[in-house]
């Protein structure tokens, strides 16, 4: 009687699934990057809130506060002074643009109720708040 001798298949390493993987990961996070949105405000501590909706991508005018009590209209010093001339220049120039407003959290209540106060009497009752989420993203 004849032994037959059985070899074991010999072992190979496929590299199409691994290559398919990490063109998914890396396709993955470039969409994720193209999807991220930066707000353009100054270096400020936003608060942190517990309910809001995810910045868009508008243009938007962005008004910042800090904590010394300066403004800021799209990262140039304006004053509260030049603030509603300084919008006004900003919306004209980009029609369809949305105002958001950043403030500081060591910016007085009172200097970003007095913003708030200027922007409404000039007829801009409409703008977003930014803040921070309140899980801790975003920092």
């Amino acid at each position: 009687m004849r032994r037959v001798r059985r070899t074991s298949p010999e072992v190979r390493l496929e590299m199409a699934p691994l290559i398919d993987v990490v063109f998914l990961l890396l396709t993955f996070f470039v969409f994720a990057m193209l999807l991220m949105v930066r707000a353009q405000v100054l270096d400020v501590t936003l608060p942190t809130l517990g309910s809001g909706e995810p910045a868009q991508d508008t243009g938007a005018v962005t008004i910042t506060l800090d904590a010394e009590g300066g403004v800021f209209v799209d990262e140039a010093p304006t004053g509260r002074e030049g603030l509603i001339e300084a919008v006004r220049a900003r919306l004209e120039a980009r029609p369809g643009a949305k105002i958001s407003l950043a403030a500081d959290t060591g910016c007085p209540s009172g200097d970003l109720l007095a913003v708030i106060d200027e922007l409404s009497k000039a007829g801009y009752g409409s703008f977003q708040l930014f803040g921070r989420p309140a899980d801790g993203g975003g920092d």
